[in-house]
């Protein structure tokens, strides 16, 4: 059995959907967790397949990305934010959600190459949301569940896009490991089934929390499942500027 590891997001509901219905299913273990903790897993050999992070691939002592399939952008994403109460231009401090290591890194060069300031960095605190910061970066749910409660909300797609004209990968199918022949095509046609049936995935995979209408519309509009050419190459310019 391979080991998958997918997210506890409502943005992997589509590729969940299609794991479960599609003919790869009686081949994998799949599990649900945070960003974060599929990349710790993927890295320690806890999994041998999950969608993870961006940023943390090339850490890999080895790493294959698996399908045309990922959680990307091409126009405003809705899910990955800096959400403060006053202009960014006044942002001192942020409080950043280390949940995924991608949108950390994104805000920062965001931060210090397009924004051109220095703002400190502090952990979101663990009473969050009952104490709101007076910035933060949030992403997934909370920033679907909590943008509404700052003034001013900057989406970090939309400004990637507009400062390298790139669409952005958040996150990807990695494998740790060498796969057995057929699979990587078994699992890439259960992605897809998903990414065509997201009605049917919305409804079955209730586990989101969401109204389905709110999840619809984040789900075909502000998400791009697709992981194309532009998408490869907006990835490798990402992992060029993380570098510095």
């Amino acid at each position: 059995m391979i080991r998958v590891t997918a997210l506890s997001y409502l943005n992997t509901v589509p590729f969940v959907y299609g794991l479960k219905q599609g003919a790869v299913a009686p081949q994998i273990t799949l599990s649900l967790t945070s960003p974060a903790v599929a990349a710790h897993q993927l890295q320690h050999n806890l999994c041998d397949l999950a969608i993870v992070p961006v940023a943390i691939v090339p850490s890999l002592p080895y790493y294959k990305i698996i399908g045309n399939y990922c959680i990307g952008a091409t126009s405003e994403v809705a899910s990955v934010l800096v959400c403060s109460y006053v202009p960014i231009e006044q942002i001192r401090e942020v409080a950043l959600d280390s949940e995924s290591r991608t949108s950390v890194l994104l805000a920062k060069l965001l931060f210090r190459d397009y924004w051109h300031i220095s703002p400190r960095y502090v952990p979101l605190s663990s009473d969050f949301p009952t104490h709101l910061p007076k910035s933060v970066v949030l992403i997934g749910d909370k920033a679907l569940r909590y943008r509404d409660k700052f003034p001013f909300v900057y989406d970090l797609a939309t400004h990637w896009i507009r400062w390298t004209g790139q669409p952005f990968v958040f996150a990807a199918w990695v494998a740790n490991k060498t796969l057995p022949d057929g699979f990587a095509a078994l699992f890439d046609e259960a992605l897809a089934y998903g990414v065509a049936h997201i009605d049917e995935a919305i409804t079955t995979e209730v586990s989101h929390h969401f109204p389905a209408e709110m999840a619809q519309r984040y789900l075909t509009q502000n998400l791009s499942f697709t992981l194309d050419k532009e998408k490869r190459e907006g990835l490798q310019l990402f992992w060029e500027l993380i570098k510095d």
